[in-house]
């Protein structure tokens, strides 16, 4: 499938971006560089010099201003080429600039239209930001697979009892059916059960452990990848304090068509200042994500060569809608965008 442009993708942490630093990143299959101003504010431009191709991330901050490492060009946030030593500036000499933001410790950029980027919306992570730090982790997995099978292995949980069997399995995602839904480009998937046992990461912190639950799993897709994972586990008949509640965000970055980046952002309402159940339910999600999905989704890629998966014609089950609602949603505005579509 093409990559989505006229959206806004996760570029890296705030704080992997420190003043006077270039970090280079492959997104969309575009080299890009990443700094800042004196002000603060991030820039991205191509990795690219328009004179010999070499990568400007090699070269060096002047204030505002990056300077390529090879023969001396120097251009502003930009990308307009303000100063050649060698003469007269060249009418072309100007390397496309990506607008960027900046919002709840995450760095977000546009890879489409440059006049399309509305930071109207840019993706509100508010509500995990202001979690306290005690009660909230964050961490990074890039993968060697196109982006949407990391899309579709959140949007369809349904392997959590065999993948995951005995960290995040219980029953419920088998058992139940989940009820998908679009709310404009967006699209829900969420699954409710009741009366059986709560997965194992959340049975060990509750009240009462081993009681039956009612449990919900709401899962929300935000063109192109990201999601939030909100997660409620209530012993049944409980008032909702008496639960377990956590909201979580996987946000995934095409690099290339067979590689990704991937961000997990993990917070959680109930013992906040349980420093030493952070460390442990972010040790156990790390295990989850790095030695358990990545490994498979990683070995479909390896299958799938270059092709997208509905290339290889698979057989579709009942938990499939939600990944595939995913996949029409991103097809017809792939179509509005003008470019092929899958």
């Amino acid at each position: 499938m093409e990559f989505l442009r006229n959206c806004w993708y996760m570029a890296g942490w705030s704080e992997e971006l420190p003043a006077g630093a270039l970090l280079s990143r492959t997104f969309l299959e575009q080299p890009v560089v990443l700094f800042r101003r004196q002000d603060g504010a991030p820039v991205a431009l191509l990795d690219r010099c328009p004179h010999r191709v070499a990568p400007l991330s090699r070269g060096t901050l002047a204030g505002d201003t990056l300077r390529c490492i090879y023969h001396g060009l120097r251009f502003d946030a930009h990308g307009r080429c303000v100063e050649n030593p060698h003469g007269a500036i060249p009418a072309k000499a100007s390397v496309p600039a990506f607008p960027m933001a900046e919002r709840d410790g995450v760095l977000w950029i546009w890879m489409g239209t440059p006049d399309a980027a509305d930071t109207a919306r840019v993706p509100d992570l508010g509500h995990m930001a202001r979690v306290p730090a005690t009660a909230q982790s964050r961490g990074a997995m890039p993968s060697a697979c196109h982006y949407q099978l990391i899309v579709d292995n959140v949007a369809d949980l349904s392997h959590v009892e065999y993948l995951h069997a005995t960290t995040l399995g219980g029953g419920a995602f088998v058992e139940n059916r989940p009820v998908v839904s679009e709310q404009g480009t967006e699209v829900v998937i969420e699954l409710r059960s009741q009366g059986q046992p709560a997965p194992p990461v959340y049975d060990r912190f509750l009240p009462q452990p081993g009681v039956p639950v009612d449990f919900v799993n709401r899962v929300t897709w935000y063109p192109a990848g990201l999601l939030k994972l909100d997660i409620s586990v209530t012993p049944m008949g409980a008032p909702p304090e008496q639960g377990l509640r956590t909201f979580n965000a996987h946000i995934v970055t095409p690099e290339t068509r067979t590689s990704s980046h991937y961000w997990y952002w993990l917070t959680r309402e109930y013992r906040q200042d349980d420093e030493d159940m952070t460390r442990l339910r972010h040790a156990l999600m790390t295990r989850v994500f790095v030695e358990e999905d990545k490994p498979v989704i990683e070995a479909q890629q390896r299958l799938l060569g270059t092709a997208d998966l509905f290339d290889a014609q698979p057989v579709l089950l009942a938990t499939d809608t939600g990944s595939i609602r995913i996949r029409r949603v991103l097809k017809q505005l792939l179509a509005q965008e003008g470019g092929p579509a899958a």
